[in-house]
């Protein structure tokens, strides 16, 4: 079979399998499509760059003749800017890929699939845990697509240099290496380190790192509720020691230079520098940084792994970005726009975008197939255990997590304080 005939025969298989949600009562569009199926014009709006996803977007839909889809394009960092800018001058995209940071902000823009006709448990039997952020009170608010899962990437060379057979299961294995894997001058300048933890400046992904740490001791951060999202940062206030204080004491040890696990400070370059350049062992960083550190240093002899977990929990987690698309509720193709946006997210088409973005799944019938390349197998079996939160504000709370560790680094407050200072800053952000 060739190439056009295996793409044709995947959108015939994707289209099938969403007839048949949609007939069997399932999932049902808000007004009737003609027998034609969808029709008319749907623009998607996204982040996301890649010529062969334009052209999957394209195949998708192709047996629907009467249908004309775009995807535009924008810039990650004025993303928001134009959205809002857009739905406020009542033009906005039909489709538009959505983040969990983008829930709270977008909620009166989204088309919300209700629970009698997209029922929870299918969902749920469908998606990944961390998908669920995707639904609310009233319904389903989008359909997830793909996962960026944060993973553990580690130098190959530095860890057989130095006799160390594998690289970390557990966070506590951290404090047995760094004596042989960070160096220091004789002024006491670090020249080498085993990984980057314990500032919020130049550590890459802290806020991505925390989240990690406080999911994998069960803090979630926000929560929904019965009146909305609350943050739950502090945990339970009963217990002498919050998950939370737990957290951010296990990640201050790492810049605090009277701890054994000493092995990060302000001097040093931002942390996937460090790593890149060939100095670092340890990096915590997620699954799209893949062709951007192969990119800097062709050289770097590197491989890739699940990040470290809490040992004796029974949760296993990490983070990741779970990206899904949402319809806007104004479009004037609505009934369109809710099918195409199904359609791109059944099994064969997910299949074909997450290849086309380098990203895993986040159907759990696809990620049960484990992939033969080491880091898709890897990035595969992160994606299974993602979560993600639902973040009011991402420069908020950047803001709201940087000054938390200020705070500590400076000694300004204590743990607890800090800790119940950002859960008061999230809320207010949340308001």
């Amino acid at each position: 079979m060739n190439n056009f005939q295996t793409i044709l025969v995947a959108i015939f298989m994707a289209c099938f399998v969403f007839a048949v949600l949609i007939f069997s009562g399932v999932l049902k569009l808000p007004v009737n499509l003609d027998k034609s199926g969808p029709t008319g014009k749907v623009v998607i709006w996204g982040t996301f760059s890649s010529n062969d996803l334009y052209k999957i977007l394209e195949e998708s839909v192709s047996p629907y003749k009467e249908l004309t889809i775009s995807y535009v394009r924008k810039d990650e960092s004025t993303y928001e800017k134009d959205l809002i800018e857009s739905f406020a001058r009542d033009q906005g995209p039909d489709i538009f890929l959505m983040t969990p940071s983008l829930i709270t902000k977008y909620d009166n823009f989204v088309y919300k699939i209700p629970y009698s006709q997209y029922p929870i448990k299918t969902f749920n039997d469908s998606f990944i845990d961390g998908a669920d952020v995707y639904l609310d009170k009233d319904g389903v608010i989008g359909f997830p697509l793909v996962v960026d899962p944060l993973v553990l990437y580690y130098n190959k060379d530095i860890l057989s240099n130095k006799g160390i057979a594998s690289p970390v299961s557990y966070w506590d294995e951290l404090f047995n290496l760094n004596g042989v894997l960070t160096k220091q001058d004789e002024s006491g300048a670090i020249t080498s380190n085993m990984i980057a933890l314990g500032r919020y400046d130049n550590v890459l992904n802290s806020k991505d790192i925390l989240a990690t740490l406080l999911f994998q001791n069960g803090n979630l951060i926000t929560k929904r509720t019965d009146k909305g999202i609350s943050t739950i940062l502090e945990g339970d206030t009963n217990s002498l020691t919050s998950s939370a204080e737990a957290v951010f004491n296990f990640f201050m040890e790492f810049s605090n230079p009277t701890k054994t696990a000493y092995s990060w400070n302000r001097s040093l370059p931002i942390s996937i520098d460090m790593f890149t350049s060939g100095k670092m062992a340890f990096y915590l960083g997620r699954a799209s940084e893949l062709f951007n550190i192969e990119r800097v240093n062709p050289n770097l002899s590197y491989q890739i792994t699940e990040v470290p977990q809490t040992r004796n929990s029974n949760i296993r987690r990490t983070y990741g970005e779970i990206y899904a698309l949402s319809v806007n509720k104004s479009s004037p193709n609505l009934a369109s726009a809710v099918s195409v946006a199904g359609i791109l997210s059944t099994s064969e088409n997910a299949t074909n975008i997450a290849k086309a973005l380098n990203l895993p799944p986040v159907l759990k019938s696809l990620l049960a197939i484990k992939p033969e390349e080491p880091h898709l197998y890897t990035f595969f079996t992160s994606a299974l255990i993602s979560k993600t939160w639902i973040d009011p504000d991402k420069n908020g709370t950047d803001k709201v997590f940087a000054e938390l560790i200020e705070n500590l680094l400076s000694n300004k407050l204590d743990v607890s304080v800090a800790v119940s200072r950002a859960q008061d800053q999230i809320e207010f952000l949340i308001k």
